[in-house]
């Protein structure tokens, strides 16, 4: 799990513009009626604009369709009730976090809040290969050249690498960050 937001880092006036950015993309990521689409919204609150998303289906394994369904219909209280958003409600916190943690990975990517101490918007990989055949090359990212702003999170697991397969997280040949 990722650092959960905390009263040091969310302020009371930005929480319901997170709280609302997080409930719409989790109401899209459980959308089973919609296609993979790419989609761009906005939030005052993120830090750098989010790149356009792209919901990877492959993620939304039965577990965290579970997690993100109930979180869902604990949210929709806050929902109807926006004036219950508030910055000392431990568990809408939590569930926010938790929310966050799951959404990071069926976009793809980071979402940083202004205030908060963690990287800003990046990339997150996740390669999960049963595997690797002799000759074959499975590659997480590739970028010519990384700047300090780059912000990447790169979780593989290769069950199989056959003599002469390979697998990379991360190949810097163009530009990152």
């Amino acid at each position: 799990m990722t650092d959960q937001f905390t009263l040091a880092t969310v302020t009371a006036t930005a929480l319901p513009q997170i709280f609302g950015f997080l409930f719409g993309r989790l109401e899209a990521a459980l959308d089973r009626r919609a296609e993979p689409r790419e989609e761009e919204a906005s939030c005052p609150a993120l830090v750098e604009p989010p790149a356009p998303f792209s919901l990877r289906s492959e993620t939304l394994t039965e577990e965290r369709l579970d997690r993100l369904t109930g979180a869902l219909h604990e949210l929709a209280v806050y929902q109807r009730n926006p004036n219950l958003i508030q910055v000392d409600d431990e568990a809408l916190v939590r569930t926010l976090s938790q929310v966050r943690d799951d959404l990071e990975v069926v976009y793809g990517q980071r979402f940083t809040f202004v205030g908060e101490r963690r990287p800003t918007a990046g990339v997150r990989v996740v390669q999960r290969i049963d595997e690797v055949e002799q000759g074959a090359v499975a590659r997480g990212a590739r970028a010519q050249r990384v700047t300090e702003r780059a912000a990447v999170d790169i979780d593989q697991f290769t069950r199989v690498v056959r003599s002469g397969g390979e697998v990379t997280g991360l190949d810097v040949e163009g530009t990152l960050g």
